[in-house]
């Protein structure tokens, strides 16, 4: 059964083994025939659903479907039946179902269709997941009741601050070239900025909307559009593909890149944006990260310039993280780069 390495021999593992494998994995698996009645339960289900097998197998597989599920099944079923168009994914879909005891359990799914004796049998693979569903809800929740009070916040303060420059222009009409009201007028847009930041922050901290197939160059242009000046050069290298993502924060994200690039090197900044094995990056033609920033690039409130209110950099990393993306900052060939990695792209 075993080779001189200690490892398993191919071809001698019998069915018994994988049987085993089966009955005893992580993983509920419940297959059902055409007419929804269970099949076969593994051993799984009674963790995940509080049954034993022999009390699912020949029961509709509705036993373990919250009631205001049922219809639908039975609709998408007989669709799928007579058409052969399946109305959802079948790769990890994420649905309700019911515990014995009447609790809802959060389920991560796929199924397979299988013929067996001629006959077609459905299977479902199912994992909980009502754990991380349950802490991503608290999360949610904090994160509104944050965006909330940033909005609050920023409420209040714009008010007596469009106040305090709507005063600084009536006193530079009245003194002009008076150096101290430029000075006064540039702290309160420097202001100004912090309180928009802080808000952009608050609310990016939200979980991520749906996702969609998005085309990179198309929001690549958009975001340049609002966040590029005239004077700059856009490079899109090759032909980009399309990525799965919340278009409007990945927009935000692009918008926070080009805008880092024009704050750090210029107006006439040319930033390059291309595709990577498995990802995508942003790069500009500028002087690139000091050696000692590297670490603290993502930090809140960090930046390297006068004019920089170092939120931007940890708006892009939030919205990276929120979609599953890694980001790694890095001085390039001409400047500072972006990598992008694990997205999912077509």
């Amino acid at each position: 059964m075993f080779d001189e390495s200690g490892n398993v021999e191919p071809g001698v593992l019998d069915k018994d083994f994988f049987e085993v494998l089966v009955e005893n994995g992580s993983d509920a698996i419940v297959s059902i025939d055409e007419q929804s009645r269970i099949l076969f339960a593994n051993r799984s289900v009674e963790r995940v659903f509080g049954y034993e097998p022999d009390e699912l197998v020949g029961e509709p597989l509705t036993t373990i479907m919250p009631e205001r599920f049922r219809d639908a099944h039975h609709a998408a079923i007989e669709a799928y039946l007579r058409t052969g168009e399946r109305t959802l994914d079948w790769q990890n879909v994420e649905l309700p179902a019911q515990h014995k005891d009447g609790h809802e359990v959060q389920l991560s799914i796929t199924f397979e269709e299988h013929r067996y004796e001629g006959q077609r049998v459905f299977s479902g693979i199912m994992r909980d997941v009502t754990e991380r569903v349950e802490r991503e809800n608290e999360l949610q929740r904090q994160n509104e009741q944050l965006e909330r009070f940033a909005s609050i916040v920023s409420h209040d303060l714009r008010d007596p601050l469009q106040t305090a420059k709507a005063d600084v222009a009536i006193l530079d009409s009245q003194y002009e070239n008076e150096p101290l009201l430029d000075e006064l007028d540039d702290t309160l847009d420097r202001m100004d900025e912090l309180i928009e930041d802080v808000l952009t922050l608050a609310k990016q901290g939200k979980s991520i909307g749906d996702t969609a197939r998005v085309p990179l160059e198309r929001v690549v242009e958009d975001a340049w559009a609002t966040a590029g000046t005239d004077e700059a050069t856009l490079d899109i290298e090759g032909n980009l593909l399309a990525v799965k993502a919340d278009r409007e924060r990945f927009e935000t994200l692009l918008q926070n890149l080009f805008r880092n690039a024009v704050e750090h090197v210029g107006d006439d900044v040319t930033v390059r944006v291309g595709l990577l094995s498995g990802g995508f990056y942003v790069e500009d033609d500028g002087p690139g990260f000091p050696e000692d920033a590297m670490d603290d690039l993502f930090e809140y409130g960090f930046t390297t310039s006068d004019a920089g209110t170092g939120f931007g950099l940890s708006i892009v990393e939030q919205i990276a993280d929120a979609h599953g993306w890694s980001v790694e900052a890095m001085n390039g060939e001409d400047g500072a780069r972006f990598e992008f990695r694990d997205v999912v792209m077509s």
